[in-house]
C-alpha cells in the first residue's frame, strides 16, 4: 500500500453545519440518473440563481435512483426550481425538504448499506468515548477480557462477510491478512504500514487504528484489545485454526504505530 501514503482523506458530508449558510434540498425520487439529466437539472438551479453545494445520489452506480440536491438561494426560490425540475420529466417526483435549520444539511438517505448490509459511520467522539468509558467504568482485566472477545466474535463474522473474496486465500494466511487491512483502509479503522514474515510468526504495523489514536498517547501497555482479537477471530473463521495475536507496541502509549505478531498455535 505504499502507493497511498500520500492522499488526502475522504470527507464525510453526510451532516453539515455551515453557520452562514442557507441551505435548501429537493429530493428526485426515481430519477433517471444520466450524465445529461443531471447536467440539465444543474442548469435549471443555476439559472434560478441557486448556489449547489451537494448532490448526493442513493446508488452511484445505480439507473434510476433518488437524488439529493443542496443548495443556496433565496427563500422561495426552490419552489421556482422544483416546478422547473418537475417540467423536465427527468424523475418521477419532485419533493422540497422542509429544513429543521436553514445552517445545517444532512444525508437523507437511510439506512448507509454496504454490499447489502447495514453500515453505521460513528465520528471519535462517540467510540472513543465507548473505549475510554469502559477503562474508567470497568478493572483493566475486564475491559482487556471484553474488548477482546468482542474483537473474535466481530473478526469471525467480517471473515463470514467477505468471504466471496477470501475464498480464493483459503490457505493464504498472508493475503487473508491483506484483505482484512483493506477493508480496514476502506472504512476508516486503519492503515498497514508494514508487514514482514519473520520464521514463524507475521509483524504488522498499523498506522492511524482507531482504537489506539482514540486513547491519545495516555497508557503504559498495548491498548488495542478489539483489534487484536478481531484478527485472531478473522483468522480462525478465513484460515481455519487457532492463532495468537500479541500487541508489542501502541499508540496509546506513545508509539508511532501498533505493532501486532500474529502466530498460528501449534497443538
Amino acid at each position: 500500500m505504499d502507493e497511498l501514503r500520500r492522499v488526502k482523506p475522504l470527507i464525510c458530508y453526510n451532516m453539515i453545519f455551515d453557520p452562514d449558510a442557507n441551505f435548501k434540498t429537493i429530493l428526485l425520487r426515481d430519477l433517471i440518473y444520466s450524465t445529461e439529466n443531471v447536467e440539465r437539472i444543474l442548469r435549471v438551479i443555476r439559472s434560478c440563481g441557486g448556489k449547489l453545494r451537494l448532490m448526493p445520489p442513493s446508488n452511484p452506480l445505480g439507473q434510476m435512483v433518488d437524488m439529493a440536491f443542496v443548495f443556496e438561494c433565496p427563500n422561495g426560490v426552490e419552489e421556482v426550481i422544483g416546478r422547473k425540475i418537475e417540467e423536465l420529466g427527468v424523475c418521477g417526483e419532485v419533493q422540497i425538504i422542509k429544513p429543521l435549520d436553514r445552517r445545517v444539511a444532512i444525508n437523507l438517505f437511510f439506512p448507509i448499506t454496504c454490499s447489502g448490509k447495514r453500515a453505521v459511520i460513528m465520528p471519535e467522539i462517540l467510540y472513543g468515548n465507548l473505549f475510554e468509558g469502559m477503562r474508567t467504568r470497568f478493572t483493566p482485566a475486564l475491559t482487556q477480557v471484553c474488548l477482546y472477545q468482542l474483537g473474535v466474535q466481530a473478526g469471525a463474522s467480517l471473515a463470514e462477510f467477505l468471504k466471496d473474496i477470501l475464498e480464493r486465500y483459503q490457505n493464504d494466511p498472508i493475503n487473508a491478512l491483506r484483505v482484512l487491512f483493506h477493508f480496514g483502509r476502506a472504512f476508516g479503522y486503519n492503515v498497514l504500514d508494514r508487514f514482514e514474515i519473520l520464521d514463524d510468526k507475521i509483524v504488522l504495523e498499523v498506522l492511524d487504528g482507531w482504537e489506539a489514536k482514540a486513547l491519545k498517547k495516555r497508557y503504559t501497555s498495548p491498548q488495542c484489545h478489539l483489534t487484536r482479537g478481531l484478527i485472531e477471530g478473522f483468522l480462525k473463521t478465513a484460515i481455519g485454526g487457532e492463532w495468537d495475536v500479541e500487541e508489542t507496541e501502541c499508540v496509546a502509549m506513545g508509539s508511532e504505530t501498533c505493532k501486532f505478531i500474529v502466530r498460528r498455535k501449534t497443538k
